[in-house]
């Protein structure tokens, strides 16, 4: 019994991918304005970041992030923690999910919440690349602002 429920571990524990680490880069276009963020609404702004992919099991994994951008004049950073629902292929992964975070600006930090799908593929042996779309909604008090980023950038898996 000991020795069959050792080979269930060991099987488990390899069809999970390996921790990886993520760098992207893309577009922020913000929607709205708010007493924080008052010039948000201007233009699309570019925006980068890095991530930490940590699969629990083959079909979900907890991303923590940071992204830069601008919201108007202001300099923006998202912190989020995205709980990813993967869907495995053969060469392609695609993912749905949802991340909340914070958003901090100049002198305020607010809470947000966003949606993202992305698709990924293996690019050589430990280099992946994916495409993303995420949806932010960023809660400024009584008022809010939607963010809209699309990335793609590299995965290097350990």
């Amino acid at each position: 019994m000991l020795v069959a429920a050792a080979g269930l571990s060991a099987q488990a524990q390899s069809r999970t991918a390996p921790v990886s680490l993520g760098v992207f880069v893309g577009a922020a276009f913000p929607q709205g304005n708010t007493a924080t963020f008052p010039d948000a609404d201007a233009t699309m702004n570019f925006n980068w970041g890095f991530y930490v992919n940590i699969p629990l099991v083959q079909t979900f994994a907890l991303t923590p992030s940071a992204e830069l951008y601008k919201l108007g004049k202001q300099n923006a950073t998202d912190f989020d923690i995205a709980f990813k629902f993967i869907v495995p292929l053969q060469t392609w992964s695609f993912y749905a999910g949802f991340s909340p975070g914070l958003t901090a600006g100049n002198e305020v930090i607010d809470p947000h919440v966003g949606l993202l799908a992305g698709a990924g593929m293996n690019l050589v042996s430990n280099i992946d690349g994916f495409a993303q779309v995420k949806y932010d909604f960023i809660f400024d008090g009584s008022e809010n602002l939607k963010v809209l980023h699309v990335n793609a950038g590299l995965i290097f898996n350990f």
